[in-house]
């Protein structure tokens, strides 16, 4: 009979390794980011006084409707898992490393924005249009979640194969949390994404390939062993 106690401390490091991953993915990812959202980061925030205020709302508003997302996405796989009586926490770790070499060959922006999702991010403008400035920039970094992108795709997959709510917002709120510096040196003028081009062709290129093979290793030590790696 396998130990539950076991099987939970396997499932919990499995989700910790997830939310490094994808840490690492919203870092090594944030000069997309920068690219895609850094307008939207920008705009509507007043000049002069309220304007850093205004700013962290933005970022406030972003990290906690990725975590809301997640929380959804793992409470849907926790479903399926009940449904199918198979958990899906052990592919966690597959999903995140593929998910890394995704970023890694900027594989995102050929797949295609999911339908629909689109529409929740213009309906959150819009409602935050009729804001105040700080409360405006809340609601536009909450729609960043709802925007085509390619490289959230594999996060959703990874949210859900936590396979709980917890999880699947540590996963997502761990990547928004991950690009809180490359979007916030665009809200201070700051050129993160040409100012050190090599730098930036390591930390898109090495960093998330490197953190995909120590993952993939991990994963197959666990495997061997029947226990989480430490």
């Amino acid at each position: 009979m396998v130990d539950p106690a076991r099987v939970d401390l396997f499932g919990s490091s499995l989700v910790l390794a997830g939310g490094t991953s994808a840490l690492v993915a919203g870092v090594t990812g944030s000069l997309h980011c920068a690219l895609m959202c850094g307008p939207l980061a920008c705009a509507g925030l007043p000049r002069g006084e309220g304007r850093r205020r205004a700013a962290i709302g933005w970022h406030l508003g972003r990290v906690g409707a990725y975590a809301a997302v997640g929380l959804a996405l793992g409470l849907v796989g926790s479903g399926v898992s009940a449904v199918l009586a198979v958990s899906v926490t052990p592919y966690l770790p597959w999903v995140m490393v593929a998910g890394l070499v995704a970023t890694a060959l900027e594989l995102g922006k050929h797949l295609q924005p999911i339908p629909g999702v689109a529409r929740v991010s213009k309906a959150l403008a819009r409602a935050g249009a009729r804001l105040p400035p700080s409360g405006r920039a809340l609601a536009l970094g909450a729609a960043t979640p709802f925007l085509p992108c390619g490289l959230l795709y594999g996060l959703f997959l990874a949210a859900m194969a936590t396979g709980s709510g917890a999880g699947g917002a540590a996963v997502m709120g761990l990547f928004a949390l991950g690009g809180v510096p490359a979007l916030g040196g665009m809200q201070a003028g700051a050129q993160v994404v040409t100012r050190y081009p090599k730098a930036a062709l390591v930390l898109r290129k090495v960093v998330p390939l490197t953190a995909a093979g120590v993952l993939a290793y991990r994963a197959i030590m666990a495997a061997r062993t029947g226990v989480a790696c430490d």
